[in-house]
């Protein structure tokens, strides 16, 4: 049975994947670590690698937004087997320009401090497309907690993110309605109609048979 490691986005954990069918494979969800103070992505993307003894050669990777990003990092020195990003960019130059740095400072703000003030946020649901209320009080939950630290540290990583290298046999979903991280510059594999930066969890039946197409 192949093993795939599965890295979360900037404020989620392990249970925005819980729509997503695994069946078949060893799923190991990689949490996130206390960064130390000022410590680079380079780092800590090898930190993290190392203390979830992720092989050097012939995994199998995944990763959702931020959780991507780790993944390109690691790119540049592991050799993965398969690599599957959703909602994320593969270098610094699929990131928003002027305007969505912007928007990356306002949730750094956002992030910041007291996470129980944003819940229910309009603002936040409105950048990652959440409309139920089920996805709501999901977003909601899993903000709750998340390490407030750990989110400062993540949105400055990638408002200063400088990766040119793109992974290699990477399969990248990207929805057309993500205001997190727009379209319009991402070099897509698979474009999801209607999909927002939520869209793991709220079109996971969609993205369900490319991936394990590409897995199995």
């Amino acid at each position: 049975m192949d093993t795939i490691y599965v890295f979360s986005g900037l404020g989620a954990d392990r249970r925005v994947f819980e729509k997503l069918d695994f069946s078949g494979m060893q799923v190991v969800y990689v949490d996130w670590l206390k960064p130390r103070p000022a410590e680079a992505l380079e780092s800590y993307v090898f930190r993290l690698a190392e203390h979830y003894q992720i092989p050097k050669q012939g995994a199998n990777v995944l990763g959702l937004s931020f959780g991507g990003m780790c993944i390109a990092e690691l790119s540049k020195y592991y050799d993965f087997k398969k690599t599957i990003l959703i909602s994320s960019a593969k270098t610094k130059d699929e990131l928003p320009k002027v305007l969505g740095v912007s928007k990356f400072l306002s949730l750094h703000k956002l992030f910041s401090g007291n996470q129980s003030r944003f819940a229910n946020s309009k603002v936040l649901y409105w950048l990652f497309g959440l409309k139920s209320d089920e996805e709501q009080f999901l977003f909601d939950t899993m903000l709750a907690d998340s390490d407030p630290d750990f989110q400062k540290w993540a949105v400055d990583k990638i408002v200063n993110w400088e990766n040119s290298h793109v992974p290699v046999n990477c399969l990248h979903i990207h929805g057309d309605k993500d205001r997190l991280i727009p379209i319009q510059n991402v070099d897509y594999s698979i474009r999801v109609k209607g999909g927002g930066h939520f869209m793991v969890w709220n079109k996971a039946a969609e993205l369900n048979f490319p991936i394990r197409n590409f897995l199995l």
